[in-house]
């Protein structure tokens, strides 16, 4: 198996042992991306996990059988379940017992043959940010599963809502995940460091409250010219400077002129809160 087709409507084929974030902003683009996932994969008589908060289990499981026209799967097949009932099982994140449950679930497909392992769902965010390093704890997770997936035949989908948290948080979800999926595009994220060990200093600390993004009043996006946004969507896409320059047909000090405009006009200090903006306003990559 060569690649997979995740079902999403304009989403090219990915690899298996492929661990990918989907952003998305608001129920509706959420559900557009997670129903035709599980739908390919019940089609495809795959495993699919599917944990989230604010959809009832019994809803998720019927629509998507529905819309994938097969036979009712037993539970270990389409495991449905609200996310703050897994991720929170004894009352508290746990990493040790989140990596348990996907490498366990994974180990009994590759067992068994069943396929492909299709894993999605949500951080459930109010349970675990109110815990002391609750969100440092999780991206360490998240991280981690970079080793679980690795090479093998699953697909791991984790959902993050563009409306329910700040930037910190979004620069560690492109910290911890190789491959993006964002308004029904997969880019190769340009800031993920690597299959190491993730290092907890990259970790958010002082977790913002959720909203503290869409809280910040002006948005200084709009500030941007036409060439600071042009140059923004090339950091996006992972440029140096130097290439940047190349396509400009500019020198890479005038690039470098421009990016330290655009970080005091947007008051951030790296190329990868930069790209993380230019991914919540849309701009796009070059």
């Amino acid at each position: 198996m060569n690649v997979v087709d995740i079902g999403i409507p304009g989403v090219d084929q990915i690899p298996p042992g492929t661990h990918l974030c989907a952003l998305y902003s608001g129920s509706a683009e959420r559900d557009d991306i997670l129903f035709p996932f599980l739908r390919q994969g019940l089609q495809h008589g795959d495993t699919c996990l599917c944990y989230i908060d604010g959809l009832e289990p019994g809803a998720v499981r019927a629509r998507a059988v529905g819309e994938a026209g097969v036979a009712e799967p037993p539970a270990d097949r389409f495991d449905v379940r609200p996310a703050s009932e897994v991720y929170l099982q004894s009352g508290k994140f746990s990493v040790e017992h989140m990596t348990s449950v996907l490498s366990d679930s994974l180990d009994e497909v590759v067992a068994q043959g069943r396929g492909l392992l299709r894993a999605t769902g949500e951080m459930p965010w109010p349970g675990v940010l109110s815990q002391p390093h609750g969100a440092d704890d999780f991206f360490v997770y998240e991280a981690a599963l970079n080793d679980v997936v690795d090479r093998r035949p699953a697909i791991f989908m984790c959902m993050y809502d563009l409306q329910r948290f700040g930037l910190d948080l979004l620069v560690a979800v492109l910290k911890t995940h190789p491959v993006v999926l964002l308004d029904q595009m997969v880019l190769d994220n340009p800031h993920f460091p690597g299959r190491a060990r993730y290092d907890a200093e990259v970790a958010p600390t002082d977790t913002p409250p959720l909203g503290a993004a869409a809280a910040r009043e002006p948005d200084p996006w709009p500030s941007l010219t036409p060439s600071e946004l042009r140059i923004a969507g090339f950091v996006a896409k992972g440029l140096t400077n130097k290439d940047i320059a190349q396509k400009l047909c500019v020198s890479p000090h005038t690039v470098d002129a421009h990016l330290k405009h655009i970080f005091t006009k947007l008051d951030i200090h790296s190329r990868v809160e930069l790209t993380v903006l230019a991914m919540q306003h849309r701009t796009p990559p070059g």
